[in-house]
């Protein structure tokens, strides 16, 4: 997906104005406008901002109401900004994706794409249907390739219900000097995942192994957990609640290590 934005490079410059109290919520509008006017000739570039899913949602077991039994979306959904121009060197753009105030934000939609699933039925209206780290920081480093990338990482996903769903990325750049006088900042692109599919906990299938990708970008310090997998598909077990827990490679299931320590008590 390729989308020039209105403002094509960080802000440079802050401007003097009466502070005002930002929240996240208040960083996305919906028409994608800024407040105030930009002027695109204070850089006098013309960059591309583009988006790809670098790793896809796959599957989910639900969660239901509680807040005590979460299960992460899996394989934790990546995506990769580029930013294509013929009027920045390659150090140019180097810098471009270096800025650390991107933010990317995550939003569950039906399987169509196209309606906004965030919401729950009306007796369980106090609660959002998709849940965990909604927002994501840039993690610039080198992917399975090694070649060097700016990544937004998404593992502490998890949905409340059974069904089929699509996962939207929504990248918005922050001037933090200016966010005292812009009402909110604009969507400078959006990317939408393939489907995925949320099971109850009786059908999910089972955790993947991680991925090269995933591997790969926790060596170089991204927080991002390792996974050995448990695919029920490719071996043969009965039911067990502790074979749906997320283990690390190394270590065992947050449960095993419970019991563990009472054995020795």
């Amino acid at each position: 997906m390729v989308l020039s934005p209105a403002a094509s490079s960080p802000p440079l410059s802050p401007s003097a104005t009466k502070p005002r109290h930002m929240s996240i919520p208040n960083l996305l509008s919906n028409d994608g406008k800024r407040s105030s006017p930009v002027n695109r000739r204070a850089t006098g570039l013309d960059a591309q901002y583009n988006l790809e899913i670098r790793q896809q949602p796959a599957a989910a077991r639900s969660c239901g109401f509680g807040e005590r039994d979460r299960r992460v979306i899996d394989p934790p959904p990546i995506v990769q900004l580029t930013i294509n121009s013929t009027s920045l060197s390659k150090s140019e753009i180097s810098t471009r994706l270096r800025y650390p105030h991107y933010i990317m934000t995550c939003s569950i939609y039906d399987e169509s794409g196209t309606q906004d699933a965030a919401f729950m039925p009306e007796e369980y209206r106090q609660q959002r249907r998709l849940m965990g780290s909604l927002v994501g920081a840039p993690f610039v480093g080198k992917d399975e390739f090694g070649k060097e990338g700016c990544f937004f990482c998404f593992p502490d996903l998890s949905c409340r219900t059974p069904g089929a769903f699509r996962l939207k990325f929504s990248l918005v750049m922050i001037d933090p000097p200016r966010a005292s006088d812009v009402v909110h900042f604009p969507v400078l692109i959006e990317a939408t995942s393939d489907i995925f599919t949320v099971y109850s906990a009786k059908d999910f299938p089972g955790m993947q192994a991680s991925t090269k990708l995933t591997k790969r970008l926790k060596e170089q310090g991204c927080i991002i957990s390792i996974k050995k997998g448990n695919d029920r598909s490719k071996n043969a077990r009965t039911h067990d609640d502790s074979s749906d827990r997320e283990q690390d490679e190394g270590g065992s299931s947050s449960q095993g290590k419970r019991q563990r320590l009472s054995g020795e008590q």
